[in-house]
């Protein structure tokens, strides 16, 4: 029995198709994990302001989390939760200019519903980071005012609305581990990773603008094809660290001159190549296994006195 999408949701109770009432959840809460890019190619200019991409991203255990709080009215509002560390809270707008409260927008206005909800973040990914924080919170909402609300919206529906709030959100709205995205990010292959994959990250103390980096790339005359990673990690063949390639790495290095001091020295500390996450500011270095991990990180955070995460995929 599908619920009514235009049914009343004062008081927490909805409605199914024949008018009987049905129960929502008046509260859930729900993990937003970070992605992490191991390929980056920018293929062009689109006609829409935006790039062309072929890009290889990897969910993440790293996670925000979002608790969503049914109300009685179609008021939308966000708050960020106690815990919360004091240095993440003043880049987080609580405003309509959050991806939170913009996708869940998008999602009541679809659906006509009279529904409202708090939501509190819980902020663990550092935004302008390369991430993926605020584009996971986004198809977070999406799924978790879906839930409690409890509207009958497939998830092609959710994904059309998820292609026009930003470049990441259909890869963390679909649930894949692993991905070649293409176009601006809405065209995702899923890939079946052959192993667990470990990474150590950290980021200087500045974040970098997207749009500023991207405004700086250069597009290559001849693209690379991110075929032989996807492969690589398909089927746990080859030399990842060979493989891994971001474009943007250049122009991020000029606009973040600590971004692009991290990326030369982290080599000397550790003895393997460093690389860079979306658009920065976050770099990492591929582990073994766990223990691996825990080593670099171990090392990273005794030469660089910055605070460093274990990204595990798979």
């Amino acid at each position: 029995m599908k619920p009514n999408p235009q049914g009343s949701c004062h008081h927490g109770y909805g409605a199914n198709c024949d008018g009987s009432p049905v129960r929502l959840a008046t509260q859930l809460t729900l993990s937003s994990p970070a992605k992490l890019n191991i390929f980056l190619e920018v293929q062009g200019q689109r006609t829409d302001g935006f790039h062309e991409l072929e890009t290889v991203m990897l969910r993440t255990q790293f996670c925000d989390q979002l608790t969503f709080q049914q109300t009685s009215s179609s008021e939308l509002t966000l708050s960020l939760s106690a815990a919360t560390p004091a240095g993440l809270r003043s880049g987080i707008p609580l405003d309509e200019t959050n991806l939170i409260l913009r996708a869940a927008r998008a999602l009541q206005k679809s659906v006509g519903r009279v529904c409202g909800a708090h939501i509190i973040l819980h902020k663990r990914i550092p935004p302008e980071s390369g991430l993926g924080g605020g584009s996971s919170n986004a198809a977070t909402a999406l799924l978790g005012c879906r839930q409690l609300w409890n509207v009958d919206v497939s998830d092609d529906q959710l994904h059309a609305i998820a292609a026009t709030l930003g470049s990441d959100i259909n890869f963390l709205l679909s649930g894949a581990i692993a991905a070649v995205c293409r176009g601006r990010g809405e065209i995702i292959e899923p890939i079946q990773l052959a192993r667990k994959l470990y990474f150590v990250a950290l980021r200087p103390r500045a974040g970098n603008s997207t749009a500023a980096v991207f405004g700086q790339s250069m597009i290559p005359a001849v693209p690379r094809s991110s075929k032989p990673l996807a492969d690589s990690v398909a089927h746990g063949i080859g030399n990842l660290q060979s493989l891994i390639f971001n474009r943007l790495t250049d122009a991020a290095s000029k606009l973040n001159p600590a971004m692009a001091a991290l990326l030369r020295q982290i080599p000397y500390s550790v003895h393997r190549p460093a690389f860079m996450s979306g658009s920065g500011s976050t770099v990492y270095v591929v582990a073994t296994s766990r223990p691996d991990a825990q080593s670099v990180a171990d090392q990273l955070k005794d030469s660089c006195r910055l605070p460093v995460w274990i990204l595990e995929c798979g």
